[in-house]
Parts: C-alpha cells; sequence; structure tokens
C-alpha cells in the first residue's frame, strides 16, 4: 500500500491478522508499519551493500508525529547518503554494555585473577557503593570527563555515603569523601583502559585522562607511652569481662543483647577474644590488618618464631615475632577443622571485621582518632626511638622499596629477633603499669 503519509492516512490504517505497511509516496523507504494490536510504527527501509536494512523511527502519536516522522526519514537518509548505516549503528548502540556491565567484566577477568582480595573486594565495594549509584546505567560510549568529575564530586562531598540496618544487629555503612573519590577515580581508569582493548572505545579515549584527583595528607598517629598504657589496661578489661565505655563511670549504659521483656543489660562488657588477640597481635609485630586476619596455623613457625605469610601486600613475607607475641599465638584457642588462627563465623571462614570491639576499646582508653593502621605505626616509632637503624625496622615490617631491600637484605634473623624482642619489652612494659 502506497500513499502520502499524514495523521490522516495513518489513522485510516485497520489492523490486520499480520503486521501491514503503507509506504509514503514520496520519500523512497519511509513507512509505517501496523500492528495486529494497532500499534502504529514509523520506519526507515534501505539497502547497504546489497543488503535491505530497517530501522525504526518511533511510535504514531507517542513518540512522533507524522510530520516529525518525516522530518526524522529525511535526516537518517542523510546520514545514508553521507555513507552511514542507522540500523547498523543502532545495533551497535544496543549490544554496547552499560558502565555496569563493564565493572561485571572488570571484575572476573582483570581484578580477580590479578588482584589480591582485599583489592578484589574493595573494587566490589566501590562499584557496588559509588559507582554503579551515579553512573551505572550509563553506556560505556556514552561516559565523558565531566561524567567522571561528576563521580569524584558526588563521592567526595558524601552524596553516595550511608547508614543502614543490614539485620538484627547488624548495619552496612559506606563512607564518601575525597580519599574514597580518588580509589574511584583509579578504578574507573583501569576500568576504562580495559574499554579500549576490549574495543569498547576508540583507542585514547578513557574519559578519566586528565582528571583531578584530591590532595591526600597522610596523617601520622603514634601511641604515646600514657596512651600504651590506656590501651593496655582496656585490653586486659577486655579479656576479663569488666570494660566500660564510659570509664568515669562505675556504671555504663552498653549495648548488650537484650533482657526478656526488651530491656537492655548495663554494666561491664567482654569482647571477642579472638579479636583482643588480634589488635595485640598487629601492636606486636607492626603487620598490617589483613594479614592477621588472614593468618593460618600452617602460617605458624613457633619453632623459630616466624610467621610466614605466603601473601601479603608485597608479596611473600617474613614476620619476626617476639617473645611476647609467640605467647599470645601460644594462648590462642585452635577451633577443630579450621585452618585460621582467628576463626570467623563460620569457623571455616576467618574473622572478618573487629571495628565494633576496637571501637569500644578506643572508647574505654579515651583514644580519639586512632585507627588499627596506627598500631603499625606505633610498632615502628618506638623501634626509631629505641635507636634501631632505618633498614633494621623496614625489614621488621616487610617494606618492598628496593633501595631498603638492598640495605637490609643481608641481615641475619638473630639480630630481627632482637629488634622484634626489644621493641616488644617496651610495648608490654608500657602497657602492664598501672594507670
Amino acid at each position: 500500500m502506497r500513499d502520502r503519509i499524514t495523521k490522516r492516512t495513518v489513522e485510516a490504517l485497520q489492523p490486520r491478522e499480520r503486521d501491514t505497511f503503507l509506504w509514503d509516496s514520496e520519500i523512497p523507504g519511509f513507512g509505517c508499519k501496523v500492528t495486529p494490536k494497532g500499534g502504529r510504527i514509523y520506519l526507515l527501509q534501505y539497502s547497504r551493500n546489497g543488503r535491505d536494512h530497517r530501522v525504526t523511527i518511533g511510535r504514531h502519536g507517542i513518540e512522533f508525529t507524522a510530520e516529525q516522522a518525516r522530518n526524522e526519514s529525511r535526516r537518517l537518509r542523510g546520514l545514508i547518503a553521507s555513507g552511514g548505516n542507522p540500523a547498523l549503528d543502532r545495533s551497535r548502540d544496543r549490544a554496547m554494555p552499560t558502565v555496569a556491565d563493564l565493572g561485571e567484566r572488570y571484575i572476573e577477568e582483570y581484578a580477580r585473577p590479578h588482584k589480591k582480595p582485599s583489592g578484589l573486594a574493595q573494587d566490589r565495594r566501590n562499584l557496588d557503593n559509588h559507582v554503579n549509584p551515579l553512573i551505572g546505567s550509563l553506556k560505556v560510549s556514552e561516559v565523558e570527563r565531566e561524567d567522571v568529575a561528576r563521580v569524584m564530586r558526588d563521592v567526595a562531598a558524601g552524596k553516595t555515603a550511608k547508614d543502614e540496618k543490614t539485620k538484627r544487629q547488624g548495619r552496612r555503612i559506606v563512607r564518601g569523601g575525597e580519599i574514597v573519590a580518588n580509589r574511584v577515580q583509579a578504578l574507573l581508569s583501569k576500568m576504562f583502559e580495559l574499554a579500549e582493548d576490549w574495543k569498547y572505545r576508540p583507542a585514547g579515549s578513557n574519559p578519566c585522562r586528565g582528571a583531578k584527583r584530591f590532595a591526600e595528607h597522610k596523617i601520622e598517629r603514634f601511641l604515646s607511652t600514657d596512651e600504651l598504657i590506656r590501651l593496655g589496661e582496656a585490653l586486659v578489661a577486655a579479656e576479663e569481662g569488666r570494660l566500660l565505655l564510659d570509664p568515669d563511670h562505675a556504671m555504663s549504659t552498653v549495648p548488650r543483647k537484650p533482657k526478656r521483656g526488651g530491656q537492655m543489660r548495663t554494666g561491664p562488657r567482654s569482647e571477642n577474644p579472638y579479636a583482643v588477640a588480634v589488635i595485640r597481635l598487629l601492636l606486636l609485630t607492626g603487620c598490617r590488618l589483613g594479614e592477621i586476619l588472614g593468618l593460618k596455623w600452617s602460617h605458624v613457625d613457633f619453632e623459630r618464631r616466624l610467621l610466614l605469610l605466603p601473601d601479603s601486600k608485597t608479596g611473600a613475607k617474613t614476620v619476626y615475632l617476639s617473645e611476647p607475641a609467640l605467647q599470645i599465638l601460644k594462648g590462642v584457642v585452635r577451633i577443630d577443622g579450621s585452618p585460621h588462627v582467628f576463626p570467623g563465623k563460620p569457623p571455616s571462614e576467618p574473622l572478618g571485621s573487629i571495628r565494633k570491639p576496637w571501637e569500644h576499646i578506643c572508647k574505654a582508653a579515651r583514644l580519639n582518632n586512632l585507627r588499627l593502621h596506627d598500631l603499625r605505626h606505633s610498632f615502628a616509632s618506638v623501634g626509631a626511638a629505641s635507636g634501631l637503624s632505618l633498614p633494621m625496622i623496614g625489614a621488621l615490617l616487610g617494606h618492598s622499596q628496593p633501595t631498603t631491600t638492598a640495605r637490609y637484605a643481608h641481615l641475619a634473623a638473630s639480630p630481627l629477633h632482637e629488634a622484634a624482642d626489644a621493641i616488644a619489652a617496651q610495648i608490654t612494659s608500657a602497657m602492664n603499669q598501672p594507670g
């Protein structure tokens, strides 16, 4: 059927058992399809390299009027005349993954095979908490520099931050800020670098290129002798069931499991003994939190007083244990069938977090703005104050800088044990002093 396509001729078309077409008498290939259910859809049909193509313009009365569809068909024919292929372009657009799709491919094909579990977990969190909520629905080919800049501004401003209840006594806390924004930008940069390799974008089109990162000011926090004393007292109290979150009062209101009737119990509390042991080991070894949480019994050499970590931030690592650190490990209760020194729930998995016990202990000890990683800094600072050389401290901490490694690689295990003992002796002495 052929006639000039107008509002009148389109609406006069009656549905039949199969699709029927009205072809315009003036513009070649411009037509309107009528479906059996009465839908009217404008389209353009054309040939390219001996093959017929059909591109949808839009629905009559909803997306296009007859005159608008006519103008769009002229525009498309202009593209075709200049060598374009609108049907193929739209097919590619539909096949183009979104940023969320790219993130999943990045996780499976790059992060999972090449990154450590902690790095993989961080990438997963940044995708779920920041990237996907802000630009996850955008096509990879559509993302521009301004989109990346907007993501960084929004994350830095805390627009993706949240604190929500996840279960009876659990919470899901998502933090924003400038440091997190920088990590998100680094993740996006790698994702779009791979997008070029995977032919989703042209070479050299990474929208993260030239993005301005926020300045990062590293905070070095060390425990003073007085703070070590208070921390030691709080750890003992946590082990003995007499930890007070408000140490200035004899009784402290502490969130505990409610009694029958819903009333909250008050008074001293204890903390997970595994969490307390982890904190002690962090302070006495200078290890990173992930190294201690992931520790397995197979990594512990009691006879030689070593932790033989097969994988750390800097690769395989040997930790020289002081005598106090060794005694802590000997005192840890083993769970039958669990390979982990500090098992979680279930025991087949390692302890996942000690955030809550750490917050309680810091509050009881009146330690403000103290991070778990600051225990590593404190270990090093006590060593430096004791007159130990920087190469010696670097060896104890497992630093990976090539120039530093070359300076202390020849050191024997004996002086390293002596160095670990010297640091641990000062720490334990301070922690055992009365307040």
